[in-house]
């Protein structure tokens, strides 16, 4: 490949979503675009499947975090601590060091939902094109007092995407973290009754009643993904999204038998599937947000429609204090411990595929000699394979 064209694999844009700078890392197969307001993984496309980028888009209009002023955005974003992350928010984006709202001192304190990662500009540190084409961008918590980092490269060839994340303490002080990709799929690779969300979860439980007016599932229940109890004493499956107004979440336990666990996303009506695999050991915990027209207040304006699969280190989008005194669910911690001036790394694949026809979802996800293999839902049971190597 001529030096001019390998150059051209991670460009930097002016224009990556609503006038936002960032970068685009391109391959033959397609490409990957991040935001550096928040960090966000904003877009996968996959050439195959043109038109569609599975990522949610928010339908109010973005701005980067440098940009935002509560006295100016306070009726487009609404109030704190949500506004300045709503503000910037799309696709998947990163919850670090904490998973949902500050305590009340910490609003007060000035601190936002989902911790200080999403809602900072994240700094280019280095881009290369080869072997892979590559992108370092990272940022410096300034009241955490860590140090994040993420390389994202693609194989030039087949529609793989690897992610590295690095958080280095700075200060004395052993910090209690969260630490949750928030990965968020909206229209039109969203579509309910059509597409199809998997994960190897076992145990599970639903949020809250004080977490939405319109939960049609049982708040608090307990029960074994994806079969969930609703209020009228039925099931529903999760895997599928209805067509109704409602708003709801619920926190899942990975299977601990296994090394390398995985979410997945699939429209089999427009052939595309993608499938986020990782160390179960990194993050035993998957959160199901579902977002169906129910929110009223701005940004929203019960005009909102998308569905997160965030696979973390934490169930639950509670202030961090909360998750602390929790400790443990089904048996499993609830966060995990980043020590005094020490550094944690986790490891992440995109996989993108281009499906054959009714593919009915993933039943498991398994990577061994360097190659990762995708087994579909019964009744199919056909098997997707790519190329990792050994990154996990």
């Amino acid at each position: 490949m001529p030096h001019s064209s390998r150059t051209k694999a991670v460009q930097r844009l002016s224009n990556v979503l609503d006038g936002r700078s960032g970068y685009r890392i391109k391959a033959k197969w397609g490409h990957v675009s991040v935001l550096q307001g928040g960090g966000h993984i904003c877009e996968l496309s996959l050439n195959s499947v043109p038109g569609v980028n599975p990522l949610w888009r928010p339908q109010w209009t973005t701005i980067d975090p440098d940009d935002y002023s509560p006295k100016e955005h306070r009726r487009v974003y609404g109030p704190a601590p949500d506004a300045k992350l709503l503000a910037g928010i799309a696709g998947h984006s990163l919850s670090f060091d904490h998973f949902g709202p500050p305590s009340k001192e910490e609003t007060a304190a000035g601190l936002t939902t989902h911790g200080e990662a999403p809602s900072l500009k994240w700094d280019l540190l280095k881009k290369s094109d080869s072997p892979r084409p590559t992108l370092h961008y990272g940022q410096t918590l300034p009241e955490a007092q860590i140090d994040f980092r993420r390389t994202i490269s693609v194989d030039r060839s087949h529609p793989i995407i690897y992610c590295e994340e690095q958080a280095t303490n700075l200060s004395v002080y052993d910090r209690p973290i969260s630490w949750n990709e928030h990965v968020t799929f909206g229209p039109p690779f969203l579509e309910c009754g059509t597409t199809v969300f998997d994960m190897p979860a076992t145990h599970a439980k639903v949020c809250a009643p004080s977490y939405s007016e319109r939960i049609f599932l049982q708040p608090d229940a307990e029960f074994m993904w994806p079969n969930a109890p609703t209020k009228q004493g039925a099931t529903t499956d999760l895997r599928r999204t209805p067509d109704q107004q409602f708003g709801h979440y619920t926190m899942q336990l990975l299977d601990p038998d296994l090394q390398i666990a995985f979410v997945s996303a699939c429209n089999p009506s427009q052939n595309f599937l993608v499938v986020y695999a990782f160390r179960r050991a990194d993050f035993p915990w998957v959160g199901n947000w579902e977002e169906r027209n129910n929110r009223t207040t701005p940004p929203w304006k019960a005009r909102t429609f998308c569905r997160g699969i965030e696979f973390s280190t934490t169930p639950d989008a509670i202030p961090r204090r909360e998750t602390v005194d929790q400790g443990t669910l089904f048996g499993e911690r609830t966060y995990r411990w980043l020590p005094a001036k020490s550094r944690l790394a986790v490891r992440f694949l995109i996989m993108l595929f281009k499906t054959p026809d009714a593919f009915s979802g993933v039943k498991e996800v398994s990577i061994s000699g360097g190659v990762a293999r995708v087994v579909e839902s019964a009744p199919g049971e056909r098997e997707l394979t790519a190329s990792v190597g050994s990154f996990l």
